[in-house]
């Protein structure tokens, strides 16, 4: 019962345009920015998020933790991070678990999404002085992240197999031997941020 009354809780803040809250899930995102997809496992809980990027040649992981204002940029093969601020990460698309997120959001009806029921919104999202602007799908009933946005120069995100789901803390921290790295990880990890998307 506690679980229901914390997912109805969740919704009601994303309805009203706000992303975040004390339920855990976990889920697949992608993003296509310049014809690039990057894919990430994500793990949330409140205001701290993990993100496992995979690819041929390495693997990466990205906290996000909201409540301290920072990210750290982890290097697992190397046991290395960097922290660097929230402010700092590129990025060419929202980031819809960000809790400052704010979505001024007009209905434009019903929509069939890979199969599923959703609502399609014009959306003007703002994010740390970015505004945002294109179309949201939202799950219906919905669900912590929307099912998909696109903006008006082609960058996708998308999410799948999301699902409510107990997540140790320890996901969110620094694991034991890592050491702090040089600057030569960048801020790379997340798209580049842009001024307006139209």
């Amino acid at each position: 019962m506690r679980c229901q009354v914390g997912a109805i809780a969740v919704l009601i803040v994303l309805a009203l345009g706000g992303c975040a809250s004390s339920s855990s899930w976990t889920g697949v995102y992608h993003a296509t920015v310049e014809g690039v997809t990057g894919t990430a496992r994500v793990s949330a809980s409140g205001d701290r998020v993990r993100m496992e990027f995979s690819s041929q040649r390495k693997t990466s992981v990205s906290i996000l933790r909201y409540d301290r204002g920072v990210a750290w940029l982890l290097a697992p093969t190397m046991a290395v991070y960097r922290e660097i601020s929230l402010a700092d990460l590129r990025r060419d698309v929202p980031l819809f678990f960000d809790p400052a997120l704010r979505v001024n959001r007009t209905e434009l009806g019903k929509e069939l999404l890979d199969g599923r029921d959703t609502m399609k919104y014009a959306a003007e999202i703002t994010q740390n002085g970015t505004t945002f602007r294109g179309y949201l799908w939202e799950a219906v009933p919905p669900l912590p992240v929307p099912l998909r946005w696109e903006d008006k120069r082609g960058a996708v995100v998308s999410w799948e197999q999301v699902v409510p789901a107990p997540i140790p803390s320890g996901q969110f921290e620094i694991p034991g031997g890592y050491a702090e790295a040089a600057a030569a990880l960048g801020p790379n990890v997340m798209p580049r941020a842009g001024r307006h998307s139209e």
